[in-house]
Parts: C-alpha cells; structure tokens; sequence
C-alpha cells in the first residue's frame, strides 16, 4: 500500500508518500508546495490544490491522511489552516483518494512518543521509522511523513482488531 501524508500550511503544505510491505513502512518521496504571501487567498488556494495533485499523481498512492485543524488562541492563523486544509482534502479527493484525519497530537503521540513532541523530535524520529540518514527536510515534509506513518499504524491496529 502507498499512503500519502499531507501537512497542511497556507505558506508551506507538507507532502509525504511512503510504501507499506508488510511490516515494514519505506520512504518514496516527500516536499513542500509554498505559496507567496503577496498572492491573493484564492491563488493560493490553487497553488496548494494544483501542487499537490501533480505529486499525487507522480507518486501516485492508494490512500491519503491529512493534519486535522488545530484551534489555537489564533483565529487568523487557524483560518488559514482551514482554508489550507480544504485545498489539501480536495487535491486528495480529486485524485479518487480517500481522506483520513489525525489529530496534531495524534500525530505526535504516534511517532514522536509524547503528544507535545516538537518538530525537531518528529523528524529525528521520523528519519529513524523510515531509516533515512538524516531527517528529512523541510519540517513541512517532515509532519507530512509523520502524518503518513500515523496512518499506517492506525491501519495496522485496525488491522489486528
């Protein structure tokens, strides 16, 4: 199974792709797609939905997990994740994907340990999961992985239930 994990920014929206084969979860490929803040909301929007449907369909994976919104003391910045999110479920949805959601600090919980875990953690122990040499880089693609490893092992505990 391929999965591919997407960790939505207006600036930055993360992508992830990783194989499954058994046990075994393997990096494929990940980046970022990143908007200009001087373009309007809406080509933004369109940049974020457009990048992510080119790599879909480059990579092309089975399934597609996506960051849930977290709601901040900011309600500007949690907007703009939302409106970042729906272009990422539409770029997923329009390449014939289903969409998971995982909470932040699923996403956290499940790959770094502890649900406060900090982006830094995440990589690091997203480059141990996946035996990359270093961690990988942005950390946009970083928590994209992640997101895709999140899935994968929820996946597995379905699985076994």
């Amino acid at each position: 199974m391929r999965i591919a994990g997407i960790d939505p920014g207006l600036n930055a929206t993360g992508y992830g792709i990783v194989d499954i084969d058994g046990d075994e979860c393997r990096h494929v490929a990940h980046g970022v797609v990143r908007t200009r803040s001087a373009d309007s909301l809406a080509r933004r929007l369109v940049l974020i939905r457009d990048g992510l449907r080119k790599a879909l369909a480059q990579w092309s994976p089975e399934v597609g997990a996506v960051e849930a919104s977290f709601v901040g003391s900011n309600a500007r910045s949690a907007l703009a994740l939302g409106h970042a999110r729906a272009a990422a479920i539409l770029a997923l949805a329009d390449s014939g994907l289903e969409v998971h959601e995982y909470a932040p600090a699923v996403i956290k919980t499940q790959v770094g340990g502890y649900g406060q875990s900090d982006k830094v953690q995440i990589a690091k122990m997203v480059a141990i999961e996946l035996g990359l040499p270093e961690p990988p880089s942005p950390s946009d693609a970083a928590d994209a992985l992640a997101v895709a490893i999140t899935h994968w092992a929820h996946t597995r505990l379905d699985g076994r239930i």
